[in-house]
């Protein structure tokens, strides 16, 4: 094929000479000197022509291996980026123009700083990359890696696990740098929970080993505070508050049990609105005494396959601490519906001073409480129930507006749909 094209070209070069010489009426001293200049240019062009064959492979080469690496890094589920020695955006793939919305931007020869003008919500996080982690890769020559959480525009973040590898010439200057993001967020929020399960079953093996061991001599100082009590009536306000403190023991000592319990328990089919109902019907009195109004509002009353003591201890630990939340003179709204999902949804509403923000990742550790006298195993009970039903607990608090605690169980179709699919 280029053999053809070479041989086309020298034969309409030709023509183009003939053509001139027939055109000026021969060859005159005159004349020579244009003839000359068109020999010239003919020339020229078939030089250039030559390079242009000649090095057409090599730029065919150059567009193909640059098309497999984009079909390359487009097909990666991680963030890809080459800059230049200055920073500038050489190349990235649709994962890193979608995740700073700079989908629609010419982003090639911009650096961070420059693309942030072009991300309002992202550009803190664009700034701090070329501020902070690119600056700490090309002072330390090699190559790093760190943890970037990144906002998303929903209110949740993502976690990367991000290595930068600066390129240098040999006179030390710089070259390149480039930058690939791990998306790690699933794999942060699976060792968290498995931080949890260790602590649960770290307190359920501590429970199985000392609750029993507690509650004996407990029950005889009881039994005994109660025994002299009606001897000694000018030391009646110690001894009450001595009763009051044993049961107050006597209640960690339950919940410890309650985390003591085999895994393994017996599911039924249960309706549990009669369930909520039963719940609220014995918190009421407590809702009372501190003027807090309870209410229950469900849009469907769907069953679940639960074991209902369980989900009852759920229901109580929860509704129990909105109460304690509540203002005085507040209300607690407990929700029962089914969403698109097929979950069902029970969700409880205090009107309270809300959860402070750095309190909400602690949510359900053992022993960590924001109530004085609570002890945090009222949670870690609830969320360990959670977790034996399939089921999910969230928390969204704003100060000084009330807390909303949403728990998703699954519906009893929907288990039994899951079963039949194994």
């Amino acid at each position: 094929m280029k053999k053809n094209l070479v041989i086309v070209y020298i034969f309409f070069c030709l023509i183009y000479i003939l053509a001139s010489i027939y055109i000026t009426g021969g060859v005159t001293s005159n004349k020579f000197s244009h003839l000359l200049k068109d020999i010239l240019f003919v020339i020229f062009n078939l030089f250039f022509f030559f390079l242009i064959v000649k090095k057409s492979p090599k730029l065919k080469t150059v567009e193909k291996e640059e098309q497999q690496l984009s079909t390359l890094i487009n097909s990666m589920v991680d963030f890809v980026c080459f800059k230049d020695g200055e920073g500038r955006w050489l190349k990235t793939n649709s994962f890193g123009l979608e995740l700073f919305q700079l989908e629609h931007v010419d982003y090639k020869g911009k650096t961070d700083t420059e693309l942030a003008e072009y991300s309002e919500f992202y550009r803190d996080a664009l700034i701090y990359c070329e501020e902070y982690s690119d600056r700490v890769a090309w002072e330390s020559r090699t190559v790093t890696r760190c943890e970037e959480v990144i906002p998303l525009p929903n209110g949740g973040t993502k976690t990367f696990d991000t290595i930068k590898h600066p390129l240098f010439y040999e006179d030390g200057s710089r070259k390149g740098l480039v930058v690939i993001g791990r998306d790690i967020t699933e794999k942060k929020l699976a060792e968290e929970r498995l931080v949890r399960s260790e602590k649960l079953s770290v307190i359920g093996e501590l429970a199985a080993s000392v609750a029993h061991e507690i509650r004996n001599p407990l029950t005889s100082l009881k039994g005994f505070v109660q025994y002299i009590r009606p001897a000694d009536r000018k030391n009646d306000r110690y001894y009450e508050i001595m009763l009051s403190e044993l049961e107050r023991i006597n209640d960690i000592v339950s919940e410890l049990l309650l985390l003591a319990k085999p895994q393994k328990v017996k599911f039924s089919k249960t309706d549990v609105s009669n369930t909520v109902e039963h719940v609220i019907s014995l918190l009421e009195t407590q809702a009372k005494m501190v003027n807090v109004t309870i209410n229950f509002y469900k849009v469907h009353t769907p069953a679940i396959n639960c074991e209902e003591n369980q989900i009852k201890q759920l229901l109580i630990n929860i509704i129990k601490n909105a109460i304690e939340a509540s203002r005085n003179g507040g209300t607690v709204d407990v929700f029962l519906d089914v969403n698109l999902d097929g979950m069902t949804v029970i969700r409880v509403v205090d009107n309270g001073e809300g959860i402070p923000e750095q309190m909400k990742k602690r949510l359900g550790e053992p022993f960590y409480s924001s109530k004085e006298n609570g002890t945090g195993l009222g949670l870690t009970v609830s969320f360990k129930i959670i977790e034996q039903h399939g089921g999910d607990i969230t928390y969204n608090s704003e100060p000084n507006k009330g807390t909303t605690a949403t728990i998703l169980l699954p519906s009893y179709s929907s288990q039994i749909e899951n079963v039949l699919s194994l």
